[in-house]
């Protein structure tokens, strides 16, 4: 089979080699049509699209036109229709220049596209027409008998094809056997992307718990240092200032507040002289209970 841009490279191939370096099978077919393409884009790329087709479409018809020995007006008709040819005709038509032997072939394509294949072409699919006695009864023109090449493993050196007729109806089981499979198929793929999800899920849980115990831990460290250092800078300012009070001649001073110590150890850290004196007169009371009645004069 040459389909499409095939064909057209067939009749290339003939130009070059001449006519008695292209041959086909005997149940081979040719089949040209005019161009066809998708196009999508802005105005400019459509209009830029059409006029390629345009071009492509006269030479294709040049071509056809040569190798067919009729005008280009006439190819370019004929390929709008599309052109179907089998072995004898395109043996007739000096397209090629023999015949070779009829081949076995399994194929499967979408002939939808396609609007003028020859019933030859077609001749695997038959459809039943209803008898003249029987017109009032249901018929079965949609009812199609089809040709279909099965392949059977042996123990010959290669496997072998068979040409079996099967029916709509005999294909049921079959039928029923595949949608069987087919749905096990999605049910067991359903399950593998619903596995793989939770593992992802879980994986990605696992991540995001690792990232916070380790931020945590870091946070933590790093607070323990600011600590540290804060600590450090208030010992270092409390050692300046009483540098600082000791050159000017006073008592050093210490950061506690009196309120965390007792009223006894208030006293004995200031100088003797007028700093306890002036203590003592404050808080008479409290020292007595502290020192006991008569200790402090």
């Amino acid at each position: 089979y040459a389909f499409s841009m095939a064909g057209i490279i067939a009749l290339a191939l003939r130009e070059e080699e001449g006519q008695g370096g292209l041959t086909m099978p005997e149940n081979g077919f040719l089949m040209l049509h005019e161009v066809r393409v998708g196009a999508g884009g802005t105005v400019e790329d459509l209009e830029r699209m059409l006029a390629q087709i345009k071009a492509m479409n006269s030479a294709i018809a040049a071509k056809v036109a040569s190798a067919f020995s009729i005008s280009e007006a006439e190819a370019a008709k004929r390929l709008k229709d599309e052109i179907w040819m089998n072995g004898a005709e395109a043996l007739e038509a000096g397209i090629v220049s023999s015949l070779n032997p009829a081949e076995a072939m399994a194929a499967q394509f979408d002939v939808s596209s396609f609007t003028n294949m020859p019933k030859e072409f077609l001749a695997e699919v038959q459809v039943g027409k209803p008898t003249e006695d029987k017109a009032d009864q249901p018929t079965n023109e949609n009812k199609t008998t089809m040709k279909l090449f099965k392949l059977w493993n042996n123990d010959k050196a290669e496997p072998s094809l068979e040409l079996a007729e099967i029916g709509p109806d005999d294909l049921g089981a079959e039928l029923a056997e595949a949608q069987k499979s087919l749905d096990e198929l999605v049910a067991t793929h359903s399950a593998q992307l619903i596995a793989r999800d939770e593992k992802h899920a879980q994986t990605l849980q696992n991540a995001l718990s690792e990232q916070e115990a380790e931020l945590s831990a870091k946070h933590a460290e790093e607070l323990a240092k600011k600590d540290e250092a804060i600590e450090a800078a208030n010992n270092s300012s409390e050692e300046k200032a009483n540098e600082i009070l000791a050159q000017a001649g006073h008592s050093p001073v210490e950061t506690t507040e009196p309120e965390e110590r007792s009223i006894k150890e208030q006293y004995l850290a200031l100088n003797p002289g007028e700093d306890r004196a002036k203590f003592r007169k404050e808080h008479a009371e409290e020292l007595k209970d502290a020192f006991g009645s008569g200790a402090l004069k």
